[in-house]
């Protein structure tokens, strides 16, 4: 065969969708190219093993399937597992209400109580546990390689009575701050850094696996903008995975503090405060005691970078703050009256 022509073909099939080879004793290697549409399928397949469901309920014996629960006294929403010992993540809103006992359901109906381990307001995420080993934990991949128009899939308890709902998307946009509705059940907090997709998210969904087409968990499910159609949000599996490796090395979770609160530059921002840059944080208030305020920062400032790295209207304070660890050392160069001035300080615990 001429090798260009095989090359054109090699190239078909990777775009058609995913090479399989088999090879027997005594026969000739074979290759199967699985549609689209199968390696989808066995992406799902593969991801729903570690898929749970979460009820919290003002009964300790609530079940997820039991008719009596209704919205007055429970909250339904979805998990996955991150460790055959039994560590389970989903969001923060999901399990907020101390009120309430929380039960997880694997994929094959075993019902567990659940115990909280750690929640982390700021990023909406939450870490469980139950008393079960030899759990499959779901595949964890890497949200800092996602590519926009990449193909996702959203799986999740929807509605609390539709378990291991599968919807499909692609990711729609990259690095969005969001600001969730101001009703009880969400987040309070701006959420920053999140995978926009179009993959559909139902009430119950949230805390579930975004995944791709290799099955991979690629985020969290959170949220939907009720002001548009096909608007959900989902938290990048990085983060998560950098909230479960503290709480598994020094067996709490803590945030950097910084002690500002902001406003990122923009064009209506930049012109109301006559200011003389373009991107950066404009500080609001600074808060009495905090590191901000031991190096000298006001309100008025606009922060341009930290430790070098530009501040920009993707690449917020918030976002680049998160990278570093409680007790970090970090360089924040600011703007005042228009002179650059360069602070050296070191990051507290948020409290």
């Amino acid at each position: 065969m001429n090798k260009d022509f095989a090359k054109g073909l090699a190239a078909a099939g990777i775009v058609a969708g995913l090479f399989l080879t088999f090879q027997s004793f005594g026969a000739t290697t074979k290759t199967v190219v699985l549609s689209d549409e199968q390696q989808g399928i066995m992406a799902v397949r593969t991801a729903k093993a570690s898929v749970v469901s979460i009820v919290g309920a003002t009964t300790a014996n609530a079940t997820v399937t039991s008719p009596s629960l209704t919205p007055v006294d429970t909250v339904a929403g979805t998990g996955f597992v991150v460790s055959s010992s039994g560590l389970i993540v989903s969001n923060d809103h999901v399990v907020s209400d101390p009120t309430l006992t929380y039960n997880v359901s694997l994929i094959d109906g075993t019902e567990y109580p659940a115990k909280i381990l750690a929640m982390d307001k700021y990023d909406d995420i939450a870490i469980l546990k139950i008393q079960a080993d030899g759990l499959t934990p779901a595949a964890l991949g890497d949200s800092g390689s996602l590519e926009t128009g990449q193909t996702v899939f959203a799986i999740g308890n929807a509605l609390g009575q539709y378990q291991d709902t599968v919807t499909r998307g692609v990711v729609s946009g990259l690095n969005r701050a969001v600001e969730p509705p101001s009703d009880t059940s969400a987040p309070t907090p701006r959420l920053q850094d999140m995978i926009q997709t179009d993959a559909a998210i139902n009430p119950g969904n949230s805390g579930g696996p975004l995944i791709d087409m290799n099955g991979d968990v690629i985020g969290m499910d959170t949220l939907i903008d009720t002001g548009g159609a096909g608007l959900g949000f989902a938290i990048p599996i990085n983060t998560i995975k950098s909230v479960v490796s503290q709480l598994e090395t020094y067996g709490k979770v803590e945030k950097a503090y910084l002690g500002v609160e902001f406003e990122t530059v923009d064009p209506e921002i930049k012109a109301a405060e006559n200011l003389t840059v373009s991107n950066g944080a404009f500080v609001d208030q600074v808060a009495s005691g905090s590191p901000a305020a031991a190096a000298g920062l006001q309100a008025g400032d606009v922060i341009v970078a930290i430790n070098h790295q530009q501040l920009t209207q993707e690449n917020e304070l918030d976002t680049v703050a998160s990278q570093y660890a409680p007790g970090a050392q970090i360089l924040v160069t600011y703007v005042r009256n228009g002179q650059q001035t360069d602070a050296a300080l070191v990051l507290g615990v948020l409290p």
